[in-house]
């Protein structure tokens, strides 16, 4: 699990920085996340603050940036 796709190219220093900071519970899935794919429809993604666009959830205790149009993963941090 790790790596981006070209959509994490624009993501704002901002989204990383809220991402990494924020504390909330990992939660446990059998699915392998990969970038590029879509989140399993079980995980709460949260959004981040004044991005609409960007979304995040911690999985399988790795923080991953989602975009919410698609819920498409576009980062693994961690």
């Amino acid at each position: 699990m790790g790596g981006t796709v070209g959509a994490a190219a624009g993501l704002p220093r901002e989204v990383y920085t809220y991402v990494e900071r924020e504390r909330i519970p990992s939660v446990a899935v059998q699915e392998r996340i990969v970038v590029g794919e879509p989140l399993p429809q079980t995980v709460q993604v949260r959004r981040v603050p004044q991005h609409d666009e960007w979304g995040y959830a911690v999985i399988n205790d790795r923080r991953v940036i989602i975009d919410n149009r698609s819920r498409k993963v576009v980062k693994v941090i961690g």
